[in-house]
């Protein structure tokens, strides 16, 4: 009897021991977060499907093994299938799987703008997440690499002043740049160089096209593209990495991450990022005025970058949060002049420049519980400073000195001071608002500036009220913005948003909302007068201003498991006036030099886009088409369409584990725009369609950590779009659609 009870007690602890119940906990490799609906599907030996499971909102899944070895096979919308053999049970049954995300961020979480995140399908305005592994597979290093291959944006390249970006149509000073929430400072031109924001340290960029001036005020009447970066949470983390292309780029980066004691995260990295210089010929004889010169410039000027992160994270057990961060990038933009031959008797020289860039951002972040509802501050000091050194080289006993011509050497530092903060709460269970302020202090120093140093100061509240008007259905939000500013009368901004949802798939959107953009420093003080120019700011500048409409439609065609897809259709109808522009104070003196700033321009323009986003088996895919109409504005120029399509295509070869992406954007014909100096801009000629195209591969290797892509950048090499009814020159030359040409690039990247 007792050796039958003994069998009978080891059969059942054999068969308890054979379907244990193992808890999963599916977790984001890249930002910690956890992984909610997942399809958890349990094995057998030849790869028959026994059971599925789907986690929970919390990325938990329980899963009953009934024998070992156990095959699962985790899909989740957005992120990589994982498939993995335990021989033994886990310890203490608990197991955590990190996946990684592919292109999809159908079911992202964005914040820009919030003071608690959303879904992309929950939040009143329409987002757009471009993920780091979009950014990799491009083999993106700078924003300007990104932008470039968006709907509705536009990348120029202006010979000193860097890159620049146009979106909806308006101009990039009508577009706020952020990283974490914070707004670059060092504008130039009006604009913010793209191609100084390097992306080695970003997990994701928010993208809104439309007004978001309540939130954030100046600047931002065009769009946000908010720049989030990488917060890594494991206890330690290495990440380094590698970058090669066959046009003279070299570049590499590395990060340490590691836990301080059981609530903090420490994180330190650098890089440098090196860039030869291209020029379509290398030289070049060109007789000016019977003068004989020979090029030793390049059309991309040779740059260098040097660059710096901090990072320190806390979270208490109440779920407060403080997070405090640094960036800092110094820049050097080699420029080198013609080679001017006079005469046998005086020889021959050129006159170089050096441009040396300094951006250091400071920031602290603070959320947190307060009461029932939820605040959150952010805090920052920024500061920029860039230097132009002229020089007269003598080619032939090759020495130098400094060139004394009037303006030939400039020096310009910008500091700002900014700190916002919010509080959202809910009242009962339909009624929720969100108020806070908002201020920017921002201080000049120029030799262009009338009195050499400036400042404005900036003080604005806001609030944004939402009421569910019929649950789960129908949703509005209604908000202001008001401020005190020290040198000139900001408008009052209203916006209103409505969300109306009236079957799952179905999601509509609308919205009005008003914008502006404050003058800036150097078009109300600015004083350029050489031999040249005579351009002097002004003090009684408006600030330009802005009203919008927006409609919206996505559709969820389709969604089973990780196959999906999903349209929206948009239109846009912007109308900018009050615009800032450069007008002749002599305007009966065609020959007159003098000009000043003036509310003169006035632009609106009407667009249409349509957009899919799926995903099918192993493929996915990304389109978009926009129409944009831009109305005439009489005595400046006439009304014009332009078209844009974009293709973002990833395969993933399962059996290799083999990635391939291709990123194509076609910019349609359009009126040339034409950069003058200091920001102005005026419409000549008419600049041709173009294509560009992006093709890459990527393999991981050694259980993921090691990633390597290789690839080749504008496949079609395409390099400048032909102009034709062009009558005059600009300033700068900016404007031009000019790219680098075709080149192969490869990145290699270890994660520990």
């Amino acid at each position: 009897m007792k050796k039958l009870f003994g069998f009978l007690s080891l059969l059942l602890a054999t068969v308890v021991a054979q379907a244990q119940t193992i808890r999963l906990q599916l977790t984001d490799r890249n930002n910690g977060e956890t992984v909610p609906f997942a399809y958890v599907h349990i094995l057998s030996g030849t790869g028959a499907v026994l059971n599925t499971v789907q986690s929970n909102e919390n990325g938990i899944a329980n899963i009953v093994a009934e024998e070992y070895p156990m095959t699962i096979e985790v899909n989740a919308l957005g992120f990589e299938t994982v498939k993995k053999t335990f021989i033994t049970p886990p310890v203490a049954n608990v197991l955590t799987l990190y996946m990684n995300k592919k292109f999809s961020a159908l079911n992202e979480v964005v914040v820009t703008g919030l003071n608690t995140p959303q879904k992309q399908k929950d939040a009143l305005s329409v987002y757009r997440v471009i993920t780091k592994e979009q950014i990799q597979a491009q083999g993106a290093v700078t924003l300007n690499e990104v932008m470039k291959n968006q709907l509705n944006v536009r990348v120029d390249n202006d010979n000193i002043l860097g890159s620049n970006m146009r979106m909806q149509g308006l101009g990039g000073d009508k577009v706020k740049i952020l990283i974490d929430g914070i707004p670059i400072n060092g504008r130039e031109g009006g604009n913010i160089n793209l191609s100084q924001i390097n992306l080695n340290n970003v997990d994701r960029i928010e993208l809104i096209q439309g007004p978001m001036s309540v939130v954030y005020g100046t600047d931002a009447l065009g769009g946000i593209v908010n720049i989030i970066t990488k917060k890594e949470t494991k206890p330690l983390s290495l990440n380094a990495g590698g970058y090669y292309e066959s046009i003279g780029r070299y570049n590499f980066d590395a990060s340490v991450s590691t836990r301080v004691g059981k609530r903090s995260q420490l994180t330190i990295g650098g890089g440098r990022n090196e860039f030869a210089g291209w020029n379509k010929i290398e030289q070049v004889k060109v007789y000016e005025d019977d003068t004989l010169h020979y090029a030793r410039g390049f059309l991309f000027k040779p740059n260098e970058q040097g660059l710096g992160n901090f990072a320190y994270n806390y979270t208490a057990p109440s779920g407060f949060n403080a997070r405090l961060a640094s960036d800092y990038m110094q820049e050097k933009v080699t420029n080198k002049g013609v080679l001017e031959t006079w005469d046998p008797f005086n020889g021959a020289y050129s006159k170089d420049e050096y441009y040396r860039t300094k951006r250091w951002m400071n920031r602290l972040s603070l959320n947190g519980k307060l009461g029932k509802g939820t605040w959150q501050s952010q805090n920052g000091y920024m500061l920029y400073y860039r230097t132009r050194t002229s020089y007269i080289k003598d080619m032939v006993t090759l020495t130098e000195e400094l060139n004394s011509q009037a303006g030939a050497q400039d020096t310009s530092s910008f500091s700002d001071v900014f700190a916002r903060a919010s509080y959202n709460n809910r009242i009962g269970s339909r009624f929720d608002y969100t108020v806070g302020y908002d201020i920017n202090l921002q201080f000049a120093t120029s030799l262009k500036i009338n009195g050499k140093e400036k400042q404005i100061q900036d003080y604005a509240a806001y609030v944004n009220l939402t009421y569910d008007i019929w649950k789960d259905k129908l949703k509005a939000q209604a908000g202001f913005r008001g401020a005190y500013n020290t040198v000139y009368n900001p408008p009052v901004i209203p916006t209103i948003n409505i969300l109306y949802t009236p079957v799952k798939k179905l999601q509509i959107r609308a919205s009005y909302a008003e914008g502006y953009r404050a003058p800036s420093l150097k078009e109300m003080y600015l004083s350029f007068i050489d031999l040249n120019h005579y351009i002097v700011g002004n003090e009684n500048l408006k600030a330009e201003s802005s009203k919008h409409i927006q409609l919206s439609a996505s559709y969820q065609v389709y969604e089973k498991e990780n196959d999906y897809l999903q349209l929206i259709v948009t239109g846009f109808y912007n109308d900018v006036y009050n615009g800032i522009t450069l007008a002749p104070t002599n305007p009966e003196d065609p020959t007159s030099i003098k000009y000043t700033y003036a509310n003169l321009s006035h632009q609106s323009n009407t667009i249409a886009t349509v957009q899919a986003d799926g995903q099918y088996a192993n493929f996915h895919y990304q389109l978009g088409y926009s129409y944009n109409h831009t109305f005439a504005d009489p005595g400046n120029y006439n009304a014009f369409s332009a078209n844009e399509a974009t293709a973002t295509l990833q395969y993933m070869w399962k059996k290799p584990g083999i990635n391939f992406n291709t990123i194509y954007k076609l910019s349609g014909r359009q009126p040339f725009l034409q950069s003058n100096i200091d920001g102005s801009a005026s419409y000549n000629g008419t600049q041709n369609a173009y294509h560009l195209c992006d093709v890459s591969l990527e393999k991981k290797f050694f259980e993921r950590k090691l990633q390597l892509i290789a690839g080749v950048k504008n496949l079609f090499d395409f390099q400048q779009a032909t102009i034709s009814g062009r009558v005059a020159s600009g300033t700068h030359g900016g404007g031009v659609a000019s790219f680098l040409p075709r080149s192969v690039f490869t990145s290699l990247r270890l994660s520990l």
